[in-house]
């Protein structure tokens, strides 16, 4: 019934721009949570994945719960876990307007939106207020950012002062995982951060003080596989505890771009990331040796990619651009594929 709901609005939705439809999508689904059935995910068998049972391996990513909501619906939907976030020590209004587009005929999505959120202290008295009454089959994890305008030399400033506050915090304790963004293309210079010695100082600093797992989100970007390994290297060694692979990608070239947006900049993430996020996950798994758990995300545009995900080995997957292109029954689908 949800799922017809939507597809019938979905023609109207489109015809808004992609944020506000977004917000109003959003407002919707709160507003008919309590008549959303349950998907019943706690009768599947869990997994033990950062001392959590997780009983749907299907999230939301990063970006899509901005304001540290948690919203329930996507617990009744099926989704095992959101990755709320990202929060930066600050408040950021993020980049102008318009900064977030969509491209229909690829599944596809670009945006600059340039981690608008509502500061670490504002976003993290809301996270913290749904964590102990989250139901336990539905697990909340946190993504932290750098600031705008912070210096890229002094990056490890702005996770590590959200991190100590978190670790003083005991409600931090119910947290499924902590997201280190160093590949969000819309922050200036933030993916130096992902390279050599710069991550391996950065997740050094950041697990001495993190009150839960470390996980670092890196960008489909890489040059060469070598310079992807050598960063996944320098991660592990420092003592990154997982990984998600990939955030969005600033190769428009991947899908056919209209000459209006040629411009635009921003990442590029749905449908035409799939093949190149294949590749980056099975790089991945075959480079961990299960020593962490892997995160899969980006291009994940139909319940049978992301059941393809698991079945390559992924031990979670993440969801944002398919959820908007697919509807509300994507994680329950998802579940039922083969």
């Amino acid at each position: 019934m949800l799922q017809r709901s939507y597809r019938l609005a979905k023609p109207l939705l489109f015809k808004a721009d992609a944020e506000s439809a977004h917000a109003i999508a959003a407002a919707a689904m709160r507003a008919v949570t309590p008549f959303v059935s349950h998907s019943h995910i706690h009768e599947r068998a869990p997994k033990i994945l950062f001392d959590r049972k997780v009983y749907s391996p299907l999230g939301i990513a990063a970006g899509f719960d901005k304001k540290c909501a948690a919203p329930e619906y996507l617990h009744r939907l099926g989704f095992g876990f959101v990755e709320s976030g990202s929060l930066t020590p600050k408040p950021q209004p993020g980049n102008a307007k318009p900064r977030l587009v969509r491209l229909p005929e690829s599944e596809a999505l670009i945006n600059k939106m340039g981690f608008n959120n509502p500061g670490f202290e504002r976003g993290w008295r809301s996270l913290r207020s749904r964590l102990a009454a989250a139901p336990r089959d539905y697990l909340i994890a946190l993504s932290l950012g750098k600031g705008k305008d912070t210096p890229v030399e002094r990056a490890q400033d702005d996770y590590v002062s959200c991190l100590d506050l978190l670790a003083r915090d005991v409600m931090s304790e119910y947290l499924f995982y902590i997201a280190i963004n160093v590949s969000s293309p819309n922050t200036p210079n933030l993916r130096a951060l992902q390279t050599g010695k710069a991550i391996r100082a950065l997740v050094k600093e950041c697990v001495a003080v993190s009150p839960r797992p470390v996980v670092v989100k890196f960008a489909p970007d890489f040059v060469s596989d070598k310079l992807y390994r050598d960063s996944l290297d320098a991660a592990l060694a420092a003592g990154a505890q997982g990984i998600i692979i990939s955030n969005t990608s600033t190769n428009h070239s991947l899908t056919s771009v209209p000459p209006a947006l040629k411009d635009f900049g921003g990442g590029l993430s749905g449908k035409p990331l799939a093949e190149r996020a294949r590749h980056l996950l099975s790089l991945t798994l075959k480079h961990t040796k299960g020593k962490v758990p892997v995160i899969s995300s980006g291009g994940v545009f139909s319940p049978q990619e992301a059941r393809r995900r698991l079945d390559l080995g992924a031990d979670l997957v993440q969801v944002y651009t398919g959820f908007v292109y697919y509807g509300p029954d994507f994680a329950r689908d998802s579940l039922r594929v083969a």
